[in-house]
């Protein structure tokens, strides 16, 4: 009975990791659709349904202008239905097809604009209540050659050379700071001061573990640390740089990854995958813990907002191509082949999505 209690409390654990991640990953989605829908309203656009999820509605409400918002019992997506959005101008004059080229860019680009302003927005209270990832000096050996050790144990590295040691992107960020020989100025925070240091590589004996699990002393090269990785606070001003500068590394590493992918230097397995994937990556996070929660919303609002601005069938980038194509020849194309791109676009990606899922499981 004990252990059958205990199995128990641990399912009922990962559900509710589980339906915490699932609520993350609607948030991001109704941000998104809320920047259509905001830029719509304000823009004067007839805005038919607000969906929240996929398939059949389980509620519904209805305003006195006839806009619906509904709650859908897929939590998968959402949406935000503009009057006679693939149609023909027609007559009404607030329909999405309507209105002037770059009032529906503006409406096509807000969904984004919206992803990338909330992960921000959480990246920068992240830093400033959990922070940044810099190195933390843990044990330190004195050189051999008789060179003044400058580091001391405890010591974190802010900054080498006037470079940000912030690591959580790139965890060897310290190492690449000191290839080659020559002097380094290096910034510290001890006892709560920063402190300026002139470091260079020396000599020292280094003390290893073997595989027996005893002791080696093996002389090294270099600056003579060992250290980890800490969580550093930073200031309002230095947690918003930070998280616009986060978010451009967040985007260059995910071009990088998907120019991997033809270039054969990744796996799709490793790089690529779809809901159930995203969904997996916060159960994960939601198990470690508030912090990682908010860290893997954020980036995960970074790649939704990249993903959608891509010029592919079915998303806001392709269908904001069509836009200013539009605009260049003054007279739109014909939009029940519009229609059918995004229609046939939009299976294809689902079919992409389950696939990415499957081989991130099972590749």
């Amino acid at each position: 009975m004990l252990l059958l209690s205990v199995d128990a409390a641990e399912i009922f654990k990962w559900i509710g990791y589980i339906i915490v991640a699932m609520l993350c990953f609607m948030f991001m989605i109704v941000v998104h659709e809320l920047g259509h829908y905001t830029a719509g309203k304000l823009l004067g656009f007839k805005i038919n349904e607000f969906a929240v999820g996929f398939g059949p509605a389980i509620f519904k409400k209805t305003k006195k202008n006839g806009e619906v918002f509904s709650l859908r019992c897929i939590p998968a997506g959402g949406f935000c239905a503009f009057e006679g959005e693939d149609e023909e101008e027609g007559e009404r004059p607030d329909a999405f097809n309507a209105k002037p080229v770059w009032k529906r860019i503006i409406v096509l680009a807000a969904g984004v604009t919206f992803n990338f302003v909330s992960a921000i927005i959480i990246l920068n209270f992240f830093f400033m209540g959990y922070g940044e990832a810099v190195p933390h000096v843990g044990a330190v050996y004195e050189y051999t050659d008789g060179a003044e050790q400058q580091f001391q144990e405890g010591d974190l590295i802010l900054s080498v050379d006037g470079t940000k040691m912030y690591c959580m992107i790139d965890p060897s960020k310290l190492a690449s700071s000191f290839v080659g020989d020559g002097a380094h100025e290096v910034v510290v925070l001890r006892d709560g001061e920063e402190v300026t240091l002139t470091v260079e590589k020396h000599t020292y004996d280094q003390v290893v573990t073997d595989e027996l699990g005893g002791e080696v002393v093996t002389p090294a090269t270099g600056l003579g640390i060992s250290f980890t990785l800490s969580p550093y606070k930073l200031s309002y001003g230095e947690a918003l740089g930070r998280s616009f500068t986060f978010s451009g590394e967040v985007v260059k590493l995910t071009f990088k990854a998907i120019g991997q992918l033809f270039t054969g230097d990744a796996k799709v397995s490793e790089t690529m995958g779809g809901t159930v994937t995203a969904v997996s990556s916060l159960v994960q996070l939601t198990s470690s813990g508030a912090p990682a929660i908010a860290y893997g919303v954020a980036v995960l609002s970074l790649s939704i907002a990249l993903m959608n601005i891509l010029p592919l069938p079915a998303l806001d980038g392709m269908r904001i191509v069509f836009a200013v194509i539009e605009g260049i020849r003054r007279k739109p194309l014909n939009r029940k082949v519009e229609g059918i791109i995004h229609t046939v676009g939009l299976f294809l990606l689902l079919g992409l999505a389950i696939t990415f899922d499957l081989l991130h499981f099972f590749g």
